[in-house]
């Protein structure tokens, strides 16, 4: 790879890391820990992530279960996944909270995928976002001389190709997501 585009290629699996770790939350009618491990806990006077208060697994397809390693905060961990407005409903045994994964309405799937829909929008305008900083950094450096408009165009070429795989990627990885949603 061109030691130029080095930094813009990290830039750009940053945003694509970031995307997918936004799709992984909507939830697809099966469990997944990936859907809870980010909900905020209130717990000993801070904030912190469900994922940093307990243990999250998926035994069964249709279950997420949470041990919590203090039990004295089984009812903030409670108390945080039904603020979470995930459509959830955690019942406790013990350490143990276990969150039922309901089957999704035809109405529930509909939002979901529209939901998908605004994170890969946002996906694609991060990474034109990326290419558009870069774009202006270097047209600077060929208004202080560092390089030609030869330079210049062949660097705009290499950067759209990552551009263009990035955004394919996006559309690839949602397309896989609505699918998913989609299945009943």
């Amino acid at each position: 790879m061109d030691p130029v585009l080095t930094e813009t290629n990290q830039r750009i699996q940053a945003a694509l890391a970031h995307f997918k770790q936004e799709l992984s939350t909507i939830r697809a009618g099966r469990a997944n820990p990936t859907l809870i491990e980010n909900v905020p806990v209130t717990a000993y006077g801070a904030k912190m992530k469900l994922v940093e208060v307990g243990t999250i697994s998926a035994p069964q397809p249709t279950l997420l279960t949470v041990q919590v390693w203090d039990v004295s905060l089984v009812r903030d961990v409670i108390k945080a996944l039904q603020e979470a407005n995930l459509g959830l409903n955690p019942a406790a045994e013990g350490q143990v909270i276990r969150l039922p994964i309901p089957p999704l309405t035809a109405e529930r799937r509909e939002e979901f995928i529209k939901l998908a829909h605004q994170k890969m929008e946002q996906g694609r305008v991060e990474i034109r976002q990326i290419r558009q900083d870069i774009r202006e950094g270097w047209e600077k450096s060929q208004e202080g001389g560092e390089f030609g408009e030869d330079e210049f165009e062949r660097r705009s070429k290499l950067l759209q190709g990552l551009v263009d795989k990035a955004v394919t990627e996006i559309e690839e990885l949602g397309k896989t997501k609505e699918e998913e949603l989609s299945q009943v």
